[in-house]
Formats: structure tokens, sequence, C-alpha cells
């Protein structure tokens, strides 16, 4: 037991007393009853009698709190209260500042000792020993005598229900605040408008309707309306029913309901509400982390993510007249421990997976080269970043399909992990974020076409000016990348170790800090970096070729590894391949067996889709589908009429034939070879007439029909006795 608990009791008649002091020589307690309206005097009571209830389970210990405007120092409170408290304290002081009498006023004679206060003060009695009483059941420190103005209104009661004086008046006797000067007064909160608010503080669905005004009206509607039938309706009859509000002077008004309801729901909820849960992660939660947690230096994690420039980029091929190209899309490549700015894309496609692998192939080779290309003259130690990470962080765009990260990582260069962000949390991805903000503030002038959030109605648009080209966006966004890197401060970068070396502040200095601390430097070569950055996708060998959607590729490597013999005699089987979705020219595939990278050529069987882009040949695949389709069903209709119109000539066949003698053996013939010799021989007779006829210097009309004719005429049995036609 210590100063300042209390001892509850488990009894039908509840207590709480709060020990004040304890006398180990006299074994008892001095204590304050706290169930009390007003404070009374405290009394004894004996620490083996509390011990023996508390062991027989008829009490029990607890720790007891005061109002949290006690411990508050002088300075934050009024200074009225102070004089208060201080005039209190002045009647008590000769009690408090002599042990011996204050011992024996909790535990010994106390007679005497409440007169003597009152002569030193010159009090009253009730003053005196209301001071006495308050001291110590609110702590026995100087502010437990502070005036208790902040529990006015806690002891209030409401009504459990409105209280009506007659048909449809409701008392407004226990309302608070001023009169109604104008118009209809609301009545009073009640209990039972407390409960309601509490179920409907449960039921405020999240949104921008979230809005008090908009929630006192719904309240209305739910708990102050009633509903009407038309008159004379039965229940069983088909009525739509309507509610009407309550009148004025039955329901609370909205500051009480506003009130009341923020008892329930705080303004942070409120704001969550408004705003969503995801927005509210985003924009006004705290965090307290740091995006370097859990790395352990530069090249453990990279983000990459991309942005709509604010700028419109000049048209190159216009010499007449200023035309304005469109917004670029930026993309970077930020390693999170350093926030240095280790890749860098601009293009003016969409965002897509073909401008981030750009962005990463960039990230993970020399930058001398890249910048030279826009008349930009730099050393390597300048932008010193050409490794590969081990992690990697997108957010969930489009572009960031599972087949492309899952290609990226089967490339096996080095990245084993692609960290997907939630959706719209640009914020879990802040470095490259606030990168963005940095670099587009320097890097785009006012005057070059730039886009602002609040544009003057009365100016062009910033389409009709721009005035940077492609390479000018280039050159300055290249020279601020290098002067963000090696210049800006990242104090949040450091930790015990690089502080410890000295290392400054920039993301430069930290970023070859922490290479220096690596064991090896990661690095790959351009074939693999360019490989494992192709889109992946799955193929099928065959024995034409290997077929990939729906095009067919080959090479002669792939000759001679029997690939194509395999599939034609033991079966077709898959292989993963890649490609570029800006030409259909080639395909890449890995030998699993030897490591090396191989390049199929598109074979002539597809030569119809060579030099296009796959969009158009996928584009024009289906429409090849659809002519196929066509054909097919006019190839079924017109094999329908061709077998029934050999069902008629079979029908004429059969009945020409009736008439014929037929043989009844069942052996071979005899005699076809000599049929077969005559028919031979009828048959290059009439050929040789039709040669002679078409090169005849005079045409004779109807001249193979004729010979033919006479020739039937003739005796058969000498196939070679045919008349020559001398009329003709």
């Amino acid at each position: 037991m210590l100063v300042n608990q209390k001892i509850v009791s488990y009894t039908k008649d509840k207590s709480e007393w709060l020990i004040i002091d304890i006398c180990p020589d006299s074994g008892r307690l001095a204590v304050s009853e706290l169930l009390v309206t007003s404070p009374k005097r405290p009394f004894t009571v004996s620490i083996d009698e509390m011990e023996a209830d508390i062991r027989h389970g008829r009490r029990y210990i607890a720790e007891h709190d005061f109002p949290a405007i006690l411990y508050k120092n002088d300075e934050d409170l009024d200074s009225s209260w102070i004089k208060k408290r201080d005039q209190g304290l002045a009647v008590i002081r000769p009690l408090l500042t002599d042990p011996d009498l204050l011992h024996r006023y909790l535990f010994g004679d106390a007679s005497g000792i409440l007169q003597r206060l009152i002569r030193h003060s010159g009090r009253s009695k009730k003053y005196v020993s209301s001071q006495l009483n308050r001291y110590f059941q609110y702590g026995g420190f100087d502010n437990s005598l502070l005036p208790h103005y902040f529990a006015c209104g806690q002891h209030h009661q409401l009504p459990d229900a409105p209280v009506e004086r007659e048909k449809g008046v409701v008392c407004l006797a226990s309302k608070s605040g001023r009169e109604t000067r104008f118009g209809a007064p609301y009545r009073g909160v009640t209990k039972q408008d407390i409960a309601n608010i509490e179920r409907f503080a449960r039921t405020i669905r999240s949104g921008t309707e979230v809005k008090l005004s908009k929630l006192y009206l719904d309240f209305c509607l739910k708990y102050a309306s009633v509903e009407i039938r038309p008159l004379g309706a039965k229940d069983e009859d088909i009525a739509e029913p309507t509610r009407l509000l309550l009148p004025r002077r039955l329901l609370i008004s909205p500051r009480s309901f506003k009130h009341q309801l923020t008892k329930y729901v705080d303004r942070l909820t409120f704001l969550k509400k408004r705003v969503g849960s995801i927005n509210y992660a985003r924009d006004h939660a705290g965090k307290p982390g740091l995006a370097r947690a859990g790395l352990r230096g530069p090249t453990s994690r990279y983000e990459i993510d991309s942005t709509v420039a604010d700028v419109y980029i000049r048209y190159p091929y216009s010499n007449d007249e200023l035309l304005s190209t469109g917004r670029p899309v930026i993309y970077f490549v930020i390693d999170t421990v350093s926030a240095m700015i280790v890749g860098l894309h601009v293009g003016f496609d969409s965002p897509c997976w073909h401008g981030a692998s750009q962005a990463l192939f960039n990230a993970m080779t020399s930058k001398v080269e890249f910048c030279r290309e826009y008349g930009v003259e730099i050393e390597e130690a300048d932008w010193p970043c050409q490794e590969v990470c081990r992690e990697l962080t997108f957010d969930r765009g489009t572009e960031n399909t599972d087949s492309n990260i899952h290609g990226l990582l089967r490339g096996q260069i080095g990245i084993s992990v692609g960290n997907f962000n939630a959706y719209h949390r640009g914020d879990m991805k802040g470095t490259v974020e606030q990168a963005f903000d940095v670099v587009q503030t320097i890097a785009i002038p006012f005057e070059a076409g730039k886009v602002v959030k609040y544009p003057h109605k009365e100016d062009q648009h910033v389409s009709r000016r721009p005035l940077l080209t492609y390479e000018q966006f280039m050159q300055r966004l290249i020279k601020i990348i290098i002067f963000t890197n090696n210049n800006r401060e990242r104090v949040l970068s450091h930790n015990f170790e690089m502080s410890r070396d000295g290392v400054d502040f920039t993301p430069r200095d930290v970023w070859n800090w922490g290479l220096e601390q690596a064991v090896m430097r990661p690095r790959v070569s351009t074939d693999r970096l360019r490989f494992a950055l192709l889109r992946e996708g799955e193929a099928t060998v065959r024995a034409q070729g290997v077929y990939f959607k729906g095009l067919y590729y080959s090479s002669n490597e792939l000759v001679r590894m029997l690939w194509l013999d395999r599939a034609k005699n033991i079966g077709r089987f898959k292989i993963r391949v890649r490609y570029t979705d800006t030409s259909t020219n080639h395909i890449w595939c890995k030998d699993e067996k030897s490591g090396a990278i191989l390049q199929l050529d598109l074979t002539d069987r597809s030569e119809a889709y060579q030099n296009q882009i796959w969009a158009n040949v996928m584009h024009r695949l289906e429409i090849v589908k659809e002519q196929l389709a066509v054909l097919d069903e006019q190839r079924f209709n017109a094999r329908a009429l061709l077998e029934m119109d050999l069902r008629e000539c079979d029908d004429a066949i059969r009945q020409a034939s009736r008439g014929v003698k037929k043989s009844t053996s069942k052996g071979i013939q005899p005699g076809m070879k000599a049929n077969k010799r005559l028919e031979a021989q009828q048959q290059r007779h009439q050929e040789a007439q039709a040669i002679i006829a078409d090169l005849s210097p005079i045409a004779v009309p109807q001249r193979h029909s004729e010979s033919v004719s006479k020739a039937t005429k003739q005796n058969l049995a000498d196939p070679t006795a045919l008349p020559f036609d001398d009329e003709a």
C-alpha cells in the first residue's frame, strides 16, 4: 500500500478510500472517503484489518488518478486560479509545515488544531475545514486547492427522454443556453438523444459528403421523422409510405448534435472519413520511420517512378511556326539510402515498361556517354552510378505488370526482390517523389512553357509558347541532377558509422562511402542487362520454328542445336523468350546449358509482319482471324453446295447405268489393260487435234468436236484407223 492509492471494497456497501498517510508505529492508515459529493475529514483504519480484507477478497488496492489540470505548472494556469489556491494554502500552512502537528491531526488527538488555524487565518470554521479536507482528498500537494472550475457541469444529469407538458408541447425548462429570440426553439438534449447519436456515429460512411450539416440532416431523418400512410389505407393495401420530419420544437439543435457527436467521433476520424483511408494514410498520417530502415547501404534498394513534366516541349520539325510536341514523361531511379538519382529517362510515350526499362538501363550503366549524347561533358566521378541494386520498388502502375517484374527477376543480374507499393500510395516511395519536386522546380523556367497550378485565364495556353527543345530540356535536366546529387544535403541519410568517418551530407558522399564499404561493386555486362530488361513471354518450339504470338522465328544456331528436329520427332516444348515491343524482327532466348543469349530472326513464313511494332501486328492478326473465320464459313457453305451437286451427278449416273449388263463374277475383270491403252490413245489423239487447231494459221471452228464425232462412227477394231477430215 502506498500514499495516494485507493482501497476499494467488493461488498454491497461500495466504498473507495484514498490513502493519505501511513503510520507503521500505530499500525494505522489515514484515509479519505472518495465517493462523496463534498470532501470530508480524514479518518484512520487498521492496517491489519485492511490486509485481512484484501487476503479474503473483500477489498483490493487500485491506482487513483487525479484530474490532469492539477499537475500543470503555474505558467499554464489562470492567475485568478493561482490566487485562490494560495489563499487556501496560507490558511493551512501552519499545519503542513509542522510534521508533529500534522501527525497529531491525522493519527492522534486533534482537539484545538482547527481552532488554532481559525485564529491564525481569521477565516470561518467552514472555510478552514473545507480547505483541509480538499487538500487531503486531492493528493496532498499545492494544486490540490485549485478551484474546481474544471468540474463544472460534470455532475449534471440529463433527462432520460423529452418531457411533454401537453399534447405536442415539449417542456424546455431543462434546456441550457439562451432563449430563442426568433423562430421556434429547439428542445434540450436527453439521454435518449445521446444514445441515438452514439449509434448514428457508428454508421457514418466514408466519403466527401461527410459534413456536419449533412450528418445532422441524416440524423434527423433517421431519428426525428415519422412515417405516414394515405388516409384510410389498410395494412394489406399497396401504398407507398412517406416520411415527414418532426417540427423544430421536437428536434435538438445542430450545435447540440455537433457537441455530442464529437464525443464519439474525433476530428481525425472525421478527416479520415472525409478523405478516405488511403488518402489519409498518404497525406495526413504521421510517418516516424525512414525509407532506409533495414537497408545496409547504397544499392540495397532503388525506387523507380514516372511523372508528366510540367512543361511543353518545342516541336523540332517546324521552322515557320512555334509548335509544341507535348509534355514528356520523366522517369527517375533513386537510391533509397543515399537519395542519389542514379537513372534518368525522358520520353513522349505514355508511362510504359519500355520507358521504365530505359531508365533502369541508364541507372545500371555509365553516364559519361549518355551525357555526351546531349552535349554535356562529365567525368565518371561527377555521376558515379552504374551498379545493380538488390531490391527494386515500383508503384502499381499499368506498366509494372507481374510478367515484366518476374522477367526482370529471372534475368539473374543481381536484383532479387521486387516491391510493389499499395495502390495510390506514392508516399511509400517518398524519396523519388521528393526528387521530382526538387528537380522540376529548378529545371523548368517560368517562361519556357511551364505548367502552373493556377494559370491566368487571360494569358495564352502554355502550349502556345514552348521554349525548350527535347535536347535542351535534357541538358538542363542532366545538369540539375548532377548539381542535386553533389550539393543537396541529406542529414537523415547519415548513420553512426558515417558520422564516425566524417562523411559529408551530400548524396554523392554517402554513395561513395557506401560503395567503399561494400565487399564488391555489383555490375553486369550490357548484353545481360539489356536481356534482363526486355519483356518476357512464352514461345513454343515447333518443327517450322519458334512460334511466338502468331509469328515464326529461327536461327542457324537453333538449327544446329536440333531444337526443331526435337520438336518434330519427340514433341513440341515451351521456352521463355525476350522481345521488344518496338520491333517484330527479332526475339531473344537463353540457352540454359551454356548460358548464351541467342538471337532469333523472323522467318519467311512470317515475312508479312517484318519491320513492324507489336501493337500493329497483334491488331493485324486479329483482322486475319476474322478474315479466316469468314473464309471458313464461306468454304463450309461452298462445300455443302458441292456435295449436293455431286450427289445429283451420282444419282444421274446411276440412273443412266441401270440398263447396262453387270457381271456377277467376283474376280478381277479381264481386258482392262487393252481398254486402258485404247482410252489413252484416244485421249492423246484428241489433245493432238487441239494443238493443231491452236497452231493453224486459219482458225477452224468446231474442228475438235466434228473430228471426235466422226471418230466415234468408225470401226473401233483398229484404234489407229481414224480418217483425215478432208472437208475441213
